[in-house]
């Protein structure tokens, strides 16, 4: 019978890592690389080893989320993937039950994750999932974002990450269940979407501050995976918007009842919830920053 354990990954153990992480996913090597190099701690992935190889692993990346009471700690399940010949052997049903249980043994209170594909929110309801997240997707024309901006002034900043992670928490303070990234996850999900050619657009204006993580399509469409805004600074980003990523359409990912461009859109479930102890939220939480 095959030697089976579920541990905490260890230093070292990085290049073969990358390795499930690049059969399972197809993802190009550098920004692979940037994980292990930059988000990588033994402490938040386990590893479901066979014979001594590693076979499967899930990365618990430390999240908060916005309660009536403040906010309770969890962990955001990343990577979540199998060797392609050790699949429907029970790894990952394993590994999900093995997070919920060290989540619990630390003091956290939630597991959260987004599945890749349709299928799989059924696959991860077996483990207690339940969907709770939803994000509204708007397409928004050059000229449309052009007309918001008129008068605006161009002039791009460098925003700290806690300025940024203060502007998000703002804007989700009031969406009880919203996840809730640190300042680390911030430098992360900007260096991981410039990986991908993306940038980060961020501005000052009207006496407040407001950032967008965005990347281009190979539609020449610029998708915007992230929008944070102060309302006085929400014309002068659209302006720096169009400058520094041009395109015909931009497509928006936005909390469900923000205030920007409300009643459009597209709603659609963006995430999926597993409470280890009671929480509370509102069916309208957001997750955002999934690195997806």
């Amino acid at each position: 019978m095959s030697g089976r354990i579920i541990r905490l990954a260890r230093w070292g153990m990085q290049p073969e890592l990358e390795k499930i992480w690049q059969v399972c996913f197809g993802d190009p090597r550098r920004p692979v690389a940037y994980f292990f190099n930059n988000a990588f701690q033994p402490r938040a992935c386990l590893v479901y080893e066979i014979d001594g190889r590693a076979a499967a692993m899930v990365h618990m990346l430390p999240v908060r989320m916005a309660q009536p009471g403040g906010e309770v700690r969890g962990h955001y399940i990343y990577a979540a993937s199998t060797l392609p010949e050790y699949r429907k052997q029970g790894c990952m049903g394993a590994l999900l039950r093995a997070a919920a249980h060290l989540g619990l043994k630390r003091g956290e209170h939630f597991s959260c994750l987004l599945p890749s594909s349709a299928a799989l929110y059924d696959y991860y309801a077996n483990y207690g999932y339940e969907e709770a997240f939803f994000t509204r997707f708007v397409t928004v024309s050059a000229q449309e974002l052009s007309q918001l901006s008129a008068g605006a002034r161009r002039g791009r900043v460098v925003l700290g990450y806690s300025q940024m992670r203060q502007i998000r928490e703002e804007q989700l303070s009031s969406l009880w269940g919203s996840v809730l990234w640190d300042e680390r996850a911030l430098c992360f999900a900007q260096g991981f979407n410039r990986r991908y050619g993306g940038r980060l657009v961020a501005v000052r204006s009207g006496g407040g501050s407001a950032w967008a993580l965005c990347r281009l399509l190979e539609d020449g469409s610029c998708e915007v995976t992230e929008l944070m805004a102060e309302k006085a600074a929400l014309p002068a980003l659209l302006r720096q918007l169009l400058a520094e990523m041009p395109a015909q359409n931009y497509r928006l990912r936005l909390p469900e009842n923000g205030a920007l461009f409300p009643n459009r859109g597209e709603v659609r479930r963006f995430g999926m919830l597993r409470p280890l102890r009671p929480v509370e939220y509102s069916g309208k939480a957001y997750l955002g920053l999934t690195l997806d």
